[in-house]
């Protein structure tokens, strides 16, 4: 257990809104709301608990429940993360539906034409998240007719490395440069 987040209301309308409506990533910098609050507690407790690792880190959010808050959850703990300085990469790994992609306009390329080998370079489909520095999102792109199929190929662990290399890699560089 490393936290808990309130469920979000937008407004003073009757019932919660669904994931798919919200498209809006709540957690704001200097912002001490209960929900930016909570983020900031899942944050630090992940942190706490991976700090001996010297790759970095990889997070994965998922569950059975449709609809539970995945992509919310996904996207406002990497603002909590971009806002903190941290270099932060969203990769939306929903084949089937590409709700995260929506926060960035649900791009024609993405992780699913990297993993169908329509694309060479993946940093291609990197889109930049306009309001934050530090936080980038992969898309889905191309919604594909095999999503399984796609996420059992060997490019997504080796991106998975790659990544998680690059990233320690840039840490080790900034300690050399402070020292």
């Amino acid at each position: 257990f490393v936290g808990e987040i309130p469920m979000y209301r937008k407004g003073r309308r009757k019932g919660w809104i669904k994931e798919e409506n919200i498209r809006e990533v709540v957690v704001k910098e200097r912002n001490r709301n209960i929900i930016n609050e909570a983020f900031r507690v899942v944050r630090t407790n992940l942190e706490f608990m991976a700090r001996k690792e010297e790759k970095g880190k990889v997070i994965m959010l998922t569950s059975i429940n449709p609809e539970s808050g995945k992509t919310f959850i996904a996207m406002n703990l990497a603002a909590s993360f971009a806002i903190k300085g941290k270099k932060t990469l969203v990769i939306d790994l929903d084949l089937r539906k590409a709700l995260l992609s929506g926060y960035v306009g649900s791009p024609k390329l993405g992780i699913a034409d990297y993993l169908g080998h329509q694309i060479d370079r993946w940093q291609s489909a990197i889109v930049k998240e306009e309001s934050r520095d530090n936080l980038d999102v992969f898309p889905v792109g191309t919604m594909p007719p095999n999503p399984t199929e796609l996420l059992f190929d060997e490019r997504l662990e080796q991106l998975l490395e790659t990544l998680s290399a690059q990233r320690s890699e840039e840490r080790r560089v900034g300690k050399e440069c402070r020292s």
